[in-house]
């Protein structure tokens, strides 16, 4: 699953997730122009066509210089990317939630997502069997039960098993999901990151 499989998987389930635009060039701008952000924009690619994989991205980016940028980085892409667009945030939770079979897993850090991922800073794990929370480490309260609870309605909508979902809540207290991942592929980016 690429990374545009994953956020149109997204969008069907019904997740919150940020207002987003997938673009092959500045021309396709369209919902863009009438999206408000409060910390800037990501650009990132989203899919390659007939290409090796190349991850491009750059967050924070001031509005007005998202078309240059998005023309730039196809230029890097030699014409064969398709990106996707959305208002970049600032972190007050994130984390991410494994969907295996019969076990869920909701691991959470304070602050960025980038913890967690780079550095293994978990700050507060949630183990549930069956849908019922079986246990638990680090600062329980760090996630309230409303909040676990809508990282769990994602299971149920998303209705797929074997994956990583990222979430976050952002400063100005929206909650998003905004990646998906495959065990299988998750494992591969690891031993290809770690390689």
């Amino acid at each position: 699953m690429d990374i545009y499989q994953g956020l149109t998987r997204i969008d069907k389930a019904g997740l919150p997730h940020p207002e987003w635009e997938f673009v092959s060039s500045s021309k396709d701008l369209k919902k863009y122009f009438k999206i408000k952000d409060y910390c800037g924009w990501t650009v990132r690619t989203a899919r390659l066509i007939g290409a090796p994989w190349k991850n491009l991205y750059v967050n924070w980016l001031p509005k007005k210089q998202v078309p240059a940028k998005i023309d730039e980085l196809q230029k890097m892409h030699k014409g064969k990317a398709l990106f996707v667009i959305y208002p970049s945030w600032n972190w007050k939770k994130s984390g991410t939630i494994l969907i295996e079979k019969n076990r869920t897993v909701i691991e959470a850090a304070k602050g960025s997502i980038i913890d967690l991922m780079r550095y293994g800073k978990v700050d507060a794990s949630y183990f549930y069997q069956h849908g019922k929370l079986v246990g638990s480490n680090g600062k329980e309260q760090l996630l309230s039960p409303t909040e676990r609870r809508k990282i769990l309605q994602a299971e149920k909508k998303i209705k797929q098993k074997e994956i990583i979902l990222e979430w976050g809540i952002t400063t100005q207290n929206k909650f998003i999901f905004y990646r998906i991942e495959t065990l299988k592929e998750a494992a591969r980016l690891l031993i290809q990151k770690y390689s």
